[in-house]
């Protein structure tokens, strides 16, 4: 169900993030549309002004004339040969021009467009305006084709994208002006860059309650795991023990003298266990509220093994051979005994118990640095890979039927062992493979000094 959610979520997040694409490229679309509108009418005005000033220019030449209209007068195209005669109409139709477009005709052998001026004329608009980007701009004619180009200093966009203007000048269309124009950053500012912050700011905000809504759910759904599991903990592991207890109580009250103390020394013996596991959750309790005092002091390593090996040699139920690796002159750490021992015994239990009847144990030592290296490699019967990084957990069990059968622990041991290491500092890894066994590897820094319990 929650991953459900949690897909349904991530989808939802797309389909907003598609809908405020499209509506920012439309909005980004329509600020480039209207800025090539502009760009193309200020540059129409710069062809204009720079037409303008050219005819100042040519109307200090008194000797020259231009007469736009459809027939010349004859008296006139006689008296002067100084006179360009510009015909708009063609058979009984007119052709569409502006005299602008008519006077670029007449001018363009006597004095021609300066590319140049253009641009300086069409810079100039553009800055007036607002507008300040680079520009390439291309002037052809029959003959020839020129070519300036402006780079802005107002603009400092990163953003090379261009568009193109093309604009034939003249009636003849010979005279073309081409104009190459970078988007400044103008277009991409303002409020559609507000717009676009609170968009970005509002899809973050929205991922993020996402993610922390996600990690509530999943702890929710982790803590009613670890409450069924309790449960379950309570009305079925319990209740073996204290069963079996009473029932060697009862058999005692009622059995002879010579056969009591048999039954009386089973329901001891369960009653330990009980009292063992109720240690085991205190102090596990006390290590995740960071309460759990270290008794740290120099210490031989065989001391944490041998009793263990000691144990397991006396009415042992299978094959059981267990070895030790410890380097001369390595046998010294710094640390709390007794959890050290505790969770050495733990991993050696788990071993025994989660493996077939010929059980070889090794345990290993190493000094590297300021961490010392205890290893525990066994030939069980070993872990699945995707469940090695949850045997960790409090009160979790591996799913694995031959696991289940093999023994029927509580889930606290190796979460026991995981707070004992974190309380010296240090970490435990875990090699596995099923069929052949496993290797537990804890590290404990060995530094003298100030004592830390936040096991961190």
């Amino acid at each position: 169900m929650l991953n459900r959610a949690l897909t349904i979520s991530i989808i939802a997040i797309f389909f907003l993030l598609g809908i405020q694409g499209v509506w920012l490229y439309r909005l980004i679309d329509g600020e480039k549309d209207a800025f090539r509108k502009q760009t193309e009418v200020i540059l129409k005005d710069a062809i204009n002004k720079e037409l303008n000033t050219r005819l100042t220019n040519i109307s200090k030449n008194s000797g020259f004339q231009v007469i736009i209209s459809n027939n010349a007068p004859a008296e006139v195209a006689k008296s002067n040969g100084n006179v360009s005669d510009i015909g708009i109409k063609k058979g009984n139709r007119f052709t569409q021009a502006s005299i602008e477009e008519a006077l670029q005709d007449a001018y363009k052998n006597i004095l021609p467009l300066n590319i140049d001026s253009l641009s300086a004329y069409f810079a100039d608009k553009m800055g007036e305006k607002g507008k300040s980007t680079n520009f390439v701009l291309t002037y052809t004619d029959s003959t020839s084709t020129r070519k300036s180009e402006y780079k802005s200093k107002m603009d400092k966009s990163f953003i090379h994208s261009a568009f193109n203007i093309t604009l034939p000048i003249s009636i003849s269309k010979e005279l073309v002006v081409d104009a190459q124009i970078f988007y400044p950053s103008s277009v991409f500012k303002g409020d559609l860059l507000i717009i676009l912050l609170s968009s970005i700011a509002l899809t973050i905000f929205i991922m993020v309650s996402i993610v922390l809504q996600t990690r509530m759910l999943y702890k929710q759904v982790s803590l009613a795991k670890v409450k069924e599991n309790i449960t379950h903990f309570l009305t079925h592991e319990l209740r073996s023990p204290l069963q079996s207890s009473i029932t060697n109580l009862e058999v005692a009250e009622m059995a002879d003298s010579k056969t009591s103390p048999y039954f009386l020394g089973k329901a001891k013996e369960q009653l330990y266990f009980l009292n063992g596991l109720i240690e085991n959750i205190l102090d596990i309790n006390k290590f995740e509220k960071r309460q759990a005092p270290l008794n740290k002091k120099t210490f031989n390593i065989h001391e944490a093994i041998d009793p263990h090996i000691a144990r397991h040699n006396v009415d042992p139920k299978k094959n059981i051979t267990i070895t030790k690796t410890i380097p001369e002159g390595q046998e010294e750490l710094y640390g709390d005994p007794l959890h050290i021992t505790n969770a050495i015994g733990n991993l050696i239990d788990n071993a025994i118990k989660y493996s077939n009847e010929s059980v070889e144990i090794n345990v290993s030592t190493h000094k590297e640095g300021k961490y010392y290296y205890i290893s525990v490699m066994d030939n069980g019967i070993g872990i699945p890979k995707e469940e090695q990084s949850k045997v960790f957990e409090k009160f979790y069990r591996v799913s694995k039927k031959e696991h289940a059968q093999k023994g029927k622990g509580f889930g606290l041991g190796l979460n026991y062992v995981m707070w004992v290491v974190k309380a010296h500092k240090g970490k435990v890894t875990l090699a596995s493979e099923v069929g052949r066994g496993s290797t537990f590897t804890l590290s404990i820094n060995c530094e003298h000094g100030k004592e830390d319990t936040s096991s961190r």
